[in-house]
């Protein structure tokens, strides 16, 4: 008897133990699951579920949706390109050519007769386009000193493109800074180009003081567009990090449609803001992804990007038990928008009362489900999935105003996609011509991109006003009208 009591104390201790060491490796287990689950995570980002550019989709290719054009087309049997008996886009020939050049033979193929004065029965017109070989026009500019009856000397002033007693002029320094600034070349293939397109032998050094001849001309103008973005209803605002001297500098932007301002800053943060100088005090309404900074200006309304939002949704709902809400609200937000673009396209200032009240309602209940799916763990923090869903849910709380603004009021666009088309090319530079030595390089194409971007939103070619430039006449943006 003794020694079965023995033996059913021993069998519940061991059964303890096991019961012990299972639970603690559930535990772990548990541990090692989050830890996987966040590896995961991170390599499966991509530029439709996080903030990354779509050039770093270099390995896996997120799967695309079907546009709604290509599956009507293909329900209808139609072939991708120009359709059957629709117009086409081609080189037309012009009414008034610069040069005819007549071919005409000159004996009869049949009996070898002179077709000098043969009679004209008809006649096939064919056009070539092409461009004279390029070469430099040199213009001499002489000033004279004339002396008056009065005996005294009087003299000319040569023009502000004859700087030196060999100089090239506006257009040349204009194609140099070109092929620099828009197109992102190195300096060394700029020359090379220089060279070959236009028969301008010049140096890099030439080039070098072109950008900052063209930088430290655009002063006025840069107070002219940061005066007019302060003016405006509506701005865009982000920043994008660069390298300069292999240290980590950022581009800001403050845009519009119309109205582009970049600047170069050693900072992301708020100094680099107030140097930009459109957000301190600005009272219209600031669209921007929820970078905590940016509500630090409380005169101004906020919206946020709702491009950013779905991003930040899609990643969210890769969690078994977040996809419910995440995919709720991402397709509410793409109904909200939808509904907003569509009464925009109406002429509508507003949603109608009842419309905006139920997405505004569906939206509430979809954050309280996000907020009950993010229970705090017992006993540990939150790993970093739980806190990216978390946090994204008490996001959606708290920035209800600023989420949903964009149904609110029509003039707010859904996206921030302006203040990112407008960051781009400074991103092509550095991927063709790499990191930017000096500083200054970096915050003269702050300047000469504010420049090109703005005068080609309103429809001015760059080459003119680069020309414009190094004549000593920038382009300015002209007064918006006043509605």
């Amino acid at each position: 008897m003794a020694a079965l009591q023995l033996l059913t104390v021993q069998q519940a201790a061991e059964k303890a133990g096991l019961q012990e060491e299972v639970s603690a490796l559930k535990e772990k287990i548990g541990v090692l699951a989050r830890i996987i689950a966040e590896l995961e995570k991170k390599l499966g980002r991509n530029s439709q579920n996080s903030s990354m550019p779509p050039s770093s989709d270099i390995f896996a290719k997120p799967a695309k949706e079907e546009s709604p054009n290509r599956k009507a087309r293909r329900a209808m049997g139609r072939k991708p390109g120009k359709q059957p008996g629709a117009p086409g886009a081609h080189l037309a020939q012009v009414a008034d050519p610069d040069h005819v050049v007549p071919h005409a033979p000159e004996t009869c193929r049949c009996c070898g007769a002179d077709l000098s004065g043969a009679q004209l029965v008809d006649e096939e017109v064919r056009q070539v386009f092409e461009i004279p070989t390029p070469r430099i026009v040199v213009t001499e500019h002489r000033v004279y000193k004339l002396r008056c009856s009065c005996g005294e000397i009087n003299e000319g002033s040569f023009p502000p493109e004859a700087r030196a007693p060999a100089s090239y002029g506006p257009r040349v320094r204009g194609f140099g800074l070109y092929l620099l600034s828009r197109q992102h070349l190195p300096f060394e293939r700029a020359a090379e180009a220089m060279a070959e397109l236009l028969g301008v032998e010049c140096s890099t050094g030439f080039l070098d003081d072109c950008y900052s001849e063209g930088g430290a001309g655009l002063d006025d103008f840069i107070c002219e567009v940061r005066r007019q973005l302060r003016e405006s209803a509506v701005v865009h605002f982000d920043e994008m990090p660069t390298r300069v001297k292999e240290a980590k500098h950022y581009f800001h932007v403050a845009s519009t449609e119309l109205l582009t301002l970049l600047h170069a800053d050693v900072t992301r943060g708020l100094a680099a803001v107030e140097r930009v100088g459109v957000l301190p005090g600005y009272t219209g309404t600031a669209v921007h992804d929820r970078l905590g900074m940016y509500f630090n200006y409380t005169d101004a309304r906020h919206g946020v990007c709702g491009a950013h939002l779905i991003r930040n949704l899609t990643s969210v709902a890769v969690v078994w038990d977040q996809s419910e809400w995440a995919v709720a609200m991402i397709d509410l937000l793409m109904e909200m928008r939808t509904a907003a673009e569509g009464a925009r396209a109406a002429g509508k200032k507003r949603l109608g009362h009842k419309v905006l009240a139920s997405f505004l309602e569906r939206y509430d209940t979809i954050v309280e489900t996000g907020l009950a799916a993010n229970p705090a763990p017992t006993g540990r923090k939150r790993d970093y999935l739980e806190k990216e869903s978390y946090n994204l849910a008490c996001a959606l709380r708290d920035l209800k105003n600023e989420v949903t603004l964009f149904a609110k009021d029509l003039r707010v666009p859904f996206s921030n996609n302006q203040a990112e088309s407008d960051l781009r090319m400074v991103k092509l530079q550095s991927k063709i011509s790499g990191s930017f030595r000096p500083v200054e390089g970096a915050e003269r194409l702050a300047k000469v991109r504010s420049y090109l971007s703005t005068a080609a939103k309103h429809g001015v070619g760059a080459m003119d006003v680069l020309t414009a430039l190094f004549a000593g006449a920038p382009w300015m943006p002209p007064a918006p009208l006043r509605t």
